[in-house]
């Protein structure tokens, strides 16, 4: 039986320099950004291009800062929050970083929280109330005996000029099919995650992918959202579900959704991400 993650850990202060990476920088993000781009110059091509940061990198903050920017207007998370609730993941994550290469203007960001002492967050989250669901039985549940080959998605952001159905959902594919093509150079097996039901809902009834609740648990209330689910999904499943999903649907509904599905099974239009370390 696989030993349980964390379920108490140490408090830990936090710093005041972690707490400042949450908050708007100090001249702009754009500035930040603007470094970020001349010293990791992207492709001349494409209206985006991708960065994946590691969270020693100093450009970590542009990420951090673009979480809390929307996580504040939609679940009225604040910086101190934000860092309180991140402080004993931060070595462990991992930022898929999105930009408009023209305009040089921060899109989205996904962030990734890998194996680590601290464990994972979903996981930890999940041991307290409501759900009171034991590490070892959603280990057991979905069959994982390799916490290496787990990822947890910690938070995914799109700013308010590249959200929603105006802008064909581009930015959040996008960061899902980066996501998904990490996932498989990786090896990674198992995906966790705690999804807004609104997000839920789109990714698995109107795009089919496999996520389902972890461990049969019912929805619950989460960091400012009302309506919550904690979701887990074996990436070797989920091109093979959406296809046959795909295949299940009326042709002018296929080909509305097409574009989504490209970018997040296939990585139609997604850039290759440069790393930043």
């Amino acid at each position: 039986m696989p030993q349980e993650l964390l379920i108490e850990l140490p408090s830990r202060g936090i710093s005041s320099g972690l707490l400042d990476s949450y908050r708007p920088q100090r001249g702009g993000s754009d500035t930040r950004l603007k470094q970020l781009m001349a010293e990791y110059p992207l492709p001349s091509e494409g209206r985006f291009g991708c960065y994946l940061i590691a969270a020693s990198s100093s450009y970590s903050d542009i990420a951090r800062a673009i979480e809390c920017q929307v996580f504040s207007k939609f679940f009225g998370n604040v910086p101190a929050e934000m860092a309180r609730e991140y402080a004993r993941y931060e070595d462990s994550s991992l930022f898929f970083l999105i930009v408009e290469r023209e305009t040089q203007r921060p899109a989205g960001v996904l962030r990734v929280i890998e194996h680590s002492a601290a464990g994972f967050k979903t996981l930890n989250d999940i041991q307290g109330a409501p759900l009171h669901l034991p590490t070892s039985k959603v280990l057991t549940h979905h069959g994982i005996k390799d916490l290496s080959r787990c990822w947890d998605i910690g938070t995914l952001a799109v700013v308010k000029e590249f959200r929603g159905q105006a802008h064909n959902h581009i930015v959040s594919t996008m960061l899902y099919g980066l996501l998904y093509a990490e996932v498989a150079k990786r090896d990674i097996q198992h995906v966790i995650t705690v999804l807004d039901s609104h997000a839920y809902v789109q990714l698995t009834q109107m795009l089919g992918v496999p996520f389902m609740p972890i461990a049969r648990s019912e929805p619950f209330s989460y960091l400012g959202s009302e309506n919550s689910r904690a979701a887990y999904a074996h990436p070797p499943h989920v091109r093979p579900a959406v296809e046959a999903f795909m295949s299940s649907l009326d042709e002018n509904v296929r080909r509305l959704l097409a574009p989504h599905v490209g970018r997040l099974i296939y990585g139609e239009g997604v850039p290759e991400a440069i790393n930043v370390r």
